[in-house]
């Protein structure tokens, strides 16, 4: 197959950060992949904070520096040229929302949408009543298409972790607080995670609080407890050193975070905002929790912390779901959907 994945930038977002992987996985079974990026107008002041964060965080991740094939920067996608046979993917609601431009081209096209923009609400309603066929990452997404959206959804393509990259790398012994990834948009719900911090500092005191992310240190979290664009190897010994993880966002289409934790040994307790869904059973391999309930998400934490054997068994169950979850599964499930879509099958049918 001829695939054309076209991102909205090139960000360090899970979107984009899933399409890398899944391009490059692509690329290796056989298939001709390229990459399309929106060049994003910045600023001064967004040009001045990109170049003194490249120069003072030189080792931060590019999620398509790994991908392998060609990456091509673009302004206006009516000028970019496609071959006949190409099946064009728009990535992300706001790529979605704009495939209508190339309406008028016979190729495959499909929306793979990661997430949604309820701050966007017109981006969004756009994008989900395009009368295009929809790839979605979770059942959350599928349900919100459904009720409300336009065109066949072909089918759910999870995410993935690997577990070559994602272990638990330290002696339990050296186990001993609570993680979490810190992003100031809105989504992630920036408000109620640093709520949690903070109650959860006051009650414990003596537990380790380990936060990494993207974003810039809010001022409510020590230096000493924040790493900002850690390495896969930072990152995986502060997943290692976690006795419990924590997801508080208020939207996810997905959440890699999950998985990663899970696969270093993290007991987890994530709020019910969306992807989690497929990922945990609550009560079984990990809580979930309302969309900002700060008691609910400092109650469990603590209750974990309390009882080494709920922990042990939310790790033990952890391991069967992520066996679900291999980047390889993922993107069969992703190739044999494109490949229905091409010749006009449904997903898994046999013969083309």
């Amino acid at each position: 197959m001829k695939i054309v994945f076209i991102l909205p930038g090139r960000g360090s977002s899970g979107g984009v950060r899933v399409t890398g992987v899944m391009a490059g996985r692509l690329l290796k079974r056989g298939h001709d992949v390229r990459i399309l990026v929106r060049t994003l107008r910045r600023s001064f002041r967004e040009w001045g904070r990109y170049i003194r964060d490249a120069i003072l965080y030189p080792d931060a991740p590019d999620f398509l520096a790994a991908f392998g094939g060609t990456v091509q920067p673009f302004v206006d996608i009516e000028r970019c040229q496609f071959s006949p046979s190409e099946i064009i993917v728009s990535v992300g609601m706001a790529e979605s929302a704009k495939l209508r431009a190339l309406e008028g081209l016979p190729n495959p096209k499909v929306q793979y949408l990661h997430g949604i923009t309820p701050w966007y609400p017109e981006l969004m309603r756009t994008a989900l009543t395009s009368p295009f066929p929809k790839i979605v990452v979770s059942s959350f997404l599928k349900e919100l298409v459904e009720s409300g959206g336009r065109g066949e959804v072909l089918g759910v393509v999870h995410n993935g972790v690997d577990l070559n990259e994602y272990y638990s790398s330290l002696p339990d012994s050296e186990r001993d607080g609570v993680g979490t990834v810190y992003s100031s948009h809105q989504a992630k719900d920036p408000a109620t995670l640093l709520a949690v911090i903070k109650r959860l500092s006051a009650r414990r005191p003596n537990i380790p609080m380990r936060v990494f992310g993207s974003c810039r240190r809010p001022k409510s979290i020590s230096r000493k407890s924040f790493w900002r664009y850690p390495s896969l190897r930072q990152a995986r010994e502060i997943y290692s050193r976690s006795l419990v993880w924590i997801l508080a966002s208020s939207s996810e289409g997905f959440s890699v975070p999950v998985l990663e934790a899970m696969a270093c040994g993290c007991a987890v307790v994530a709020t019910d905002c969306g992807g989690p869904r497929d990922i945990i059973q609550d009560g079984q391999n990990g809580f979930l929790v309302n969309v900002g309930d700060v008691n609910g998400i400092v109650d469990r934490v603590q209750l974990l912390l309390d009882n080494g054997d709920l922990r042990a068994r939310f790790r033990q169950n952890a391991q069967e779901t992520l066996d679900r979850f291999t980047w390889e599964k993922c993107v069969s499930k992703l190739e044999d959907t494109l490949e229905g879509l091409v010749c006009g099958r449904p997903p898994h049918a046999l013969g083309c």
